[in-house]
């Protein structure tokens, strides 16, 4: 009988300890979840103020694509030191926000060659993503971050939602049509020639549509 009690208590260890072991080892291999919060905000920089979505995009793309760890407040302070801006502060809301000719001036002064292109077909946002465009969805100019295509949606990055899943069709319709220059975008280069891969490239269970 004693031996018996010596024994127990061992082996119920040993099932315990091999228990432990399981379950910290599946623990290890499981996938973590984020919630659609957290995916909507990862690798997006969310405007703080109504008119600073320009900063905002340009400071996603720093951050996340180039690792340039700026901050939005920072971007948009050298902006607005400008002194056609420093002179008519109302002329920020008269055009709703920065233009791509302030962006370039901005990222050109931090050492990089900010390219803008005209007459865009979506092929070609495909290939210089991430690239910033100007969209128009609830009557209001707009930019955001085209990040990348998977099927019939597209994935953006922006600065008033965090990453936004729309139909192609849909972006086709927001994508704003300029008279002669047609659909442009905004990248942000290096100037040492090297070509980046695209860092903010989605993955498949990124696009997400909640409407």
């Amino acid at each position: 009988m004693q031996q018996c009690q010596l024994i127990y208590p061992v082996a119920l260890r040993l099932v315990c300890i091999i228990t432990l072991t399981i379950s910290v080892a599946n623990l290890a291999q499981a996938k973590i979840v984020k919630s659609l919060f957290e995916m909507r905000r990862e690798n997006v920089v969310v405007q703080q103020w109504d008119l600073s979505c320009g900063a905002a995009a340009l400071t996603t793309l720093l951050n996340f694509q180039h690792h340039d760890m700026v901050d939005e407040k920072q971007v948009a302070t050298t902006l607005m030191a400008r002194e056609e801006y420093i002179k008519n502060p109302i002329l920020v809301n008269i055009r709703q926000g920065f233009s791509i000719l302030d962006l370039k001036r901005y990222v050109d002064g931090r050492g990089y060659e900010g390219i803008g292109y005209g007459k865009l077909t979506l092929d070609e946002l495909v290939k210089k993503a991430p690239i910033i465009v100007p969209i128009n969805l609830l009557g209001y100019n707009h930019f955001v971050i085209f990040r990348g295509i998977k099927g019939n949606r597209v994935l953006l990055a922006d600065p008033a939602w965090g990453n936004r899943t729309l139909l192609i069709k849909q972006f086709k319709k927001a994508w704003i049509n300029f008279p002669e220059i047609g659909r442009v975008g905004f990248v942000v280069a290096r100037t040492d020639g090297v070509s980046m891969p695209n860092l903010l490239e989605p993955r498949a269970e990124e696009f997400v549509m909640l409407r």
